[in-house]
């Protein structure tokens, strides 16, 4: 199977590459807007702009599968940039799916996220309404739709993953919320907590993610999905484990220092009573997140992830 995938040099792009290029003819693309990696295993990835229209429709042709990961991620990033924003999401995922209906392509991934919901509470389904705050929830609520009305109109078999906070080790590695404390800790500088610290995020590990992937691509899945973990800590419990594990491992602790909230743009859900429904992604494709945040804590500072 020839398989796409779009911001193949990001963080979750370059992993999924290098899980699916031992069993699939993989074709890997970035403008290398952040990421870096030119070269994955035998994949080389090449330069190209999903939001250029002719770009599109070569990167699309002759692939059976589309993943498309690519696009500005931050939340803070898309309120500061919200043009480049609207035109490396929304814009590019216009001219990527318009050029995989007329290639013919047989599934349509899609990389959405867990901001669409807003400031949910309580058990967040799937059917949960979409509620964004910010310019990132936004542009990926509208870029759903557009995908939705291409199923509808065009045929197209779209998956979408709502995704959460992902954190932990691939090829490469993102400056997560947990990646950074666990930074922090080994550089001997403080763990700094914007506002109260009781603000809630879900956390799935990098590696269970492109499971998620794989797993979707197997089973030519479609529909949306949350895709996070039983695991959802406030970030003062966050803050706590990694000062914890860092005493056990490498026998110190450091400040915790609390700032000003940065507001609500730059956050997903603030609550602390929400619970993340994965059961019908567990139910339909079989999965199941095999890593915790305390476990990678633990292996990021020992040098091990």
């Amino acid at each position: 199977m020839k398989i796409l995938v779009t911001g193949a040099a990001g963080f979750i792009g370059s992993t999924l590459v290098d899980l699916l290029r031992h069993d699939h003819d993989v074709r890997a693309i970035d403008n290398f807007s952040v990421g870096t990696v030119r070269q994955i295993g035998d994949v080389t990835v090449e330069e190209m702009d999903c939001a250029i229209p002719e770009h599109a429709e070569e990167m699309v042709r002759g692939c059976d599968v589309v993943v498309h990961l690519a696009g500005m991620t931050g939340i803070p990033q898309c309120e500061q940039h919200p043009l480049d924003a609207s035109r490396d999401i929304l814009v590019a995922t216009k001219y990527v799916s318009e050029a995989a209906v007329r290639a013919g392509v047989k599934q349509f991934l899609f990389s959405s996220t867990f901001a669409v919901y807003g400031q949910a509470s309580g058990l967040v389904t799937e059917d949960t309404p979409r509620a964004p705050i910010g310019m990132y929830g936004f542009l990926r609520t509208a870029s759903e739709h557009l995908l939705l009305a291409a199923q509808k109109l065009d045929g197209l078999n779209v998956l979408i993953f709502r995704q959460t906070n992902i954190y932990g080790k691939g090829i490469t590695k993102k400056n997560t919320l947990l990646n950074v404390l666990a930074d922090r800790v080994l550089n001997h500088q403080p763990i700094t907590i914007y506002g109260t610290g009781m603000q809630a995020r879900n956390f799935l590990h990098v590696m269970d993610t492109v499971q998620a992937y794989k797993l979707a691509i197997e089973k030519q899945a479609t529909g949306i999905y949350n895709l996070g973990s039983t695991e959802t800590l406030t970030v003062k419990t966050v803050a706590d484990i990694v000062n914890d594990a860092a005493e056990r491992i490498l026998g110190y602790r450091v400040p915790i220092e609390q700032k000003p909230d940065r507001g609500a743009g730059n956050r997903e859900i603030s609550a602390d009573n929400f619970v993340v429904d994965i059961s019908r992604i567990c139910h339909d494709l079989g999965f199941s997140p095999q890593r915790t945040v305390k476990g990678t804590v633990e292996r990021l500072l020992s040098g091990e992830e």
